[in-house]
């Protein structure tokens, strides 16, 4: 089985790198292959709202979201993983997603066959410790989930970071729902 984790901090070794890669560490344990793409690496392109893909369920755009677009057919278990930013996960980030159009046009409109059913989990960092601020950018991506054919099993929080330094029993924490969301 197959994982893939968006990620989408600009921050190298940063606190939301520390808690995904601890939870890469669990899905590695219970078996499970990683497909790791950090987005901040990617060259994509905005959506230019042609709305050509919702005849053919595949974007005009040719860039790094062909690969994008690849992994997330080929996978069963769906991460982002981002900090938040004015309440949204990241620009980098942001542009894959709303890329995901052409995946959305693909499985809920018009005859075209539905990519296999996922998991999907979230990651998210902050260094404020406001939950307003992951109302939107929870609901975005739920939404996300939903155009991947994705049911979304957990969110994954680390608020306050600014205050206070993740501690190794959360990390074990995170490790352990690695596994968890490998075995499910």
């Amino acid at each position: 089985m197959k994982a893939l984790v968006l990620f989408g901090s600009p921050r190298e070794k940063g606190n939301t790198w520390l808690l995904t890669n601890e939870f890469i560490k669990g899905l590695k344990e219970a078996d499970i292959e990683v497909v790791f793409i950090d987005t901040t690496k990617m060259k994509v392109n905005p959506c230019n709202g042609c709305l050509a893909c919702e005849k053919t369920g595949k974007c005009v755009i040719s860039d790094d979201m062909n690969l994008i677009y690849k992994e997330i057919e080929d996978c069963k278990i769906l991460i982002l993983s981002s900090p938040v930013y004015f309440a949204g996960v990241s620009a980098q980030l942001k542009l894959v997603i709303d890329r995901c159009q052409a995946l959305f046009s693909k499985n809920f409109k018009g005859n075209l066959p539905l990519s296999d059913k996922k998991r999907g989990y979230l990651i998210f960092t902050s260094g404020r410790s406001s939950e307003k601020m992951l109302q939107s950018m929870e609901l975005c991506a739920k939404y996300f989930m939903l155009s991947c054919n994705s049911t979304l099993v957990e969110s994954i929080y680390a608020m306050g970071l600014d205050r206070v330094k993740i501690d190794d029993e959360f990390l074990k924490s995170i490790y352990k729902k690695g596994i968890k969301a490998g075995r499910l």
